[in-house]
């Protein structure tokens, strides 16, 4: 009988790699012996930059994706998971940290907006929610894990985008902050404008707040009178700048 080779991962990239292969086994030996990043790249003949790059992670892994643009490449089927599982950003975030990474944090957020892109698909939004942690127990007034605690974006996500709250925090929230009544009309009648697309709204709506009591609405509606042509117009039609200050953003 003959016993046909089932090939492995490694044997099944291309051949011009296998040096990569090689080099990341080298690196990660000299690791485990406990040489510096300096001592690796002196011995190897490389860079700094590059024995950081494979000194950590699967070499089979880190020897698909060759020179790896970044070091969230080896942790990117896991990721995929924690999308598919229905877990937040900020979860997914924390799991890779706990699986290994040692990358910066806005980058690993910005990683997954990459991914969000290319699959077209969300990550879990995060609840508005919290429990509190073991830090703000002990400031006055707080009881630690036994309570829970309603984070701004939850707020103004509700105010603005009019996304649901439990009954109970909404009447918490309404009642501790009467104010918040006032805000939520300001902010549904300017949504009307937008939704109608109304000059004669948008007249009504700053001679309406131009003199509220509230400074923040006030300057608003004040910024608005200023600009009135240009905030006429963005009302009204249909145009966007968005190009080029798109264009501004990848030139700078």
């Amino acid at each position: 009988m003959v016993v046909k080779k089932i090939p492995s991962d490694v044997d099944n990239f291309p051949v011009f790699n296998n040096k990569c292969y090689q080099l990341i086994l080298q690196i990660q030996k000299y690791s485990q012996e406990g040489c510096s990043n300096r001592e690796i790249a002196r011995r190897l003949g490389i860079g700094r930059n590059t024995v950081s790059k494979y000194k950590t992670g699967d070499p089979k892994l880190l020897y698909q994706y060759g020179i790896r643009q970044s070091k969230l490449d080896v942790y990117r089927d896991y990721i995929m998971q924690c999308l598919n599982n229905g877990l937040s950003k900020s979860k997914t975030v924390k799991a890779i940290y706990e699986q290994g990474y040692d990358g910066g944090m806005t980058n690993a957020f910005d990683y997954l907006k990459k991914i969000e892109r290319e699959y077209n698909k969300k990550f879990e939004p995060q609840p508005y929610v919290r429990t509190m942690t073991e830090a703000l127990k002990y400031r006055t007034g707080s009881i630690g894990k036994k309570c829970d605690y309603i984070t701004r974006n939850g707020v103004f996500n509700h105010l603005w985008m009019n996304t649901e709250l439990t009954s109970n925090h909404k009447g918490f929230i309404f009642e501790k902050y009467p104010i918040l009544h006032k805000i939520q009309k300001c902010i549904r009648e300017f949504r009307k404008i937008l939704e109608l697309k109304s000059a004669p709204l948008l007249y009504l709506f700053i001679e309406s707040y131009r003199n509220s009591e509230l400074t923040e609405i006030k300057s608003f509606t004040n910024g608005l009178s200023k600009d009135i042509q240009s905030v006429e117009n963005a009302v009204t039609y249909n145009y966007s700048n968005g190009f080029v200050e798109g264009t501004n953003s990848k030139l700078r």
